[in-house]
């Protein structure tokens, strides 16, 4: 097993190197299965608070993480190499904070023009600030990291590696897909047995709506390579970072979000990829062995 992530080919040019097939994202796969149906079913039921959820959530996204970095390590490669290392943290977290502040300030801008008093309002679901504060750390760094770090950082460069697709675009926007198909279908078990999600129509709607999100964070972490960046705004989804009362949030996202996102993408991916970076290598596999 390599102790670094790249190496350089056979053409000289460095690359990121996995060393097994499939036993790896398979381990990945069956034991996020697992926790994501076993946790809520036999945990959650039994929480008396709000704060004990929030608890138990980030030490079960944890052991996903964990998992992770088990099959990252087990190929032969490094968190680091993937997107996840002490240089993506501020870079990553800023460009979403700046993106938060940027949404709320506009949302103000909106409720002044209208004649209406700037005041703050959380969703009903947190009883307080201090809840809404643990929420975000629960889903901002733990649920949305350990997925992006766990199905984009690990997965997603296996299966590109496997199609062998480091250097070919087709290949690679199939295996982008084939991950978060992968990513998509080990939560149907949860929303079927957990959601009540049971008439195809309703299945297949679930999996769509998976699916279209998987493929928004997949091209957005292929395109910056930076764990830190998807993984907070993943978590993002969950959460609520516009807490302007009246604050137009749907129009916020379409008209300011959506743009702001692929510029800053795009303003990243021009900064980083400028310091020869390994999370920028191709993806290629190397072993046979399972």
């Amino acid at each position: 097993m390599t102790l670094y992530s790249t190496s350089r080919s056979a053409d000289g040019e460095s690359s990121i190197e996995f060393e097994r097939r499939l036993g790896p994202p398979a381990l990945l796969l069956g034991v996020t299965g697992l926790i994501i149906v076993v946790v809520p079913l036999a945990i959650y039921p039994h929480l008396e608070s709000r704060f004990g959820f929030f608890v138990v959530l980030s030490a079960t996204f944890a052991v996903i993480a964990g998992v992770g970095w088990i099959a990252l390590r087990l190929d032969g490669v490094t968190a680091r190499a993937v997107g996840l290392g002490r240089e993506h943290i501020l870079p990553g977290v800023l460009a979403v904070l700046g993106l938060y502040v940027l949404l709320n300030a506009v949302g103000a801008g909106t409720v002044l023009v209208s004649g209406e008093a700037i005041s703050i309002e959380l969703s009903d679901e947190y009883a307080s600030a201090g809840m809404w504060a643990v929420a975000g750390i629960a889903y901002l760094a733990f649920n949305g990291m350990a997925e992006e770090f766990a199905f984009r950082g690990y997965l997603q460069n296996k299966v590109i590696a496997l199609f062998g697709g480091s250097n070919n675009r087709i290949r690679k926007a199939g295996a982008i897909f084939a991950g978060v198909l992968l990513f998509a279908l080990i939560h149907i078990p949860q929303r079927v047995l957990i959601g009540g999600v049971t008439s195809p129509v309703a299945i297949a709607q679930s999996l769509l709506g998976i699916v279209l999100l998987g493929l928004v964070l997949g091209v957005l972490y292929e395109y910056t390579r930076n764990v830190v960046f998807v993984g907070v705004l993943h978590g993002t989804f969950n959460w609520q970072p516009i807490v302007v009362a009246g604050a137009p949030v749907s129009e916020l996202a379409l008209v300011v979000g959506i743009p702001v996102l692929v510029l800053t993408a795009w303003y990243y991916r021009r900064w980083a990829s400028g310091k020869n970076a390994p999370e920028f290598s191709p993806q290629r596999q190397l072993g046979v062995s399972r």
